[in-house]
């Protein structure tokens, strides 16, 4: 973070809690349009997981919806495309990673990656996430 980031903080509230919501075909069409989006706004994990699927679609929206709901449930804004990384092991909820400034300013208002918690919906329409922060989490660190 900058230089007295920590005195524009003073008195700052975690929401502890984002919800977004992404429209499956603008997604859709902004991978046709820009193929090199996928690697602006998506790891390399995120991308063959999504590729995988026959509605890849569907799964790009569904992890930038997360990645907003991340961002929203911390209180910092987007402040990095390619900040937040979603995973996801078979049988279990998807998980978030933190990097760079969105990591910075987790560490700064005394957020640790282990406590943010996701869930992920899609349909053919639309994909929607939320973002909890709960800091009594059982999830082992991602």
């Amino acid at each position: 973070m900058e230089e007295g980031t920590e005195g524009r903080l003073k008195g700052f509230v975690v929401p502890g809690v984002g919800v977004d919501v992404v429209d499956c075909e603008r997604m859709k069409f902004a991978l046709e349009r820009t193929p090199r989006i996928r690697r602006r706004l998506f790891t390399e994990r995120e991308i063959a997981y999504c590729e995988k699927y026959r509605f890849y679609e569907r799964h790009y929206a569904g992890r930038w919806a997360a990645k907003e709901a991340v961002c929203k449930a911390l209180g910092c804004g987007l402040i990095q495309w390619n900040g937040v990384e979603i995973a996801r092991k078979p049988r279990q909820a998807p998980t978030a990673r933190i990097f760079g400034k969105i990591e910075r300013f987790a560490e700064l208002v005394g957020v640790r990656p282990e406590w943010l918690h996701i869930s992920i919906t899609h349909s053919e329409l639309s994909a929607v996430a939320v973002c909890v922060i709960r800091k009594d989490s059982m999830r082992e660190d991602v």
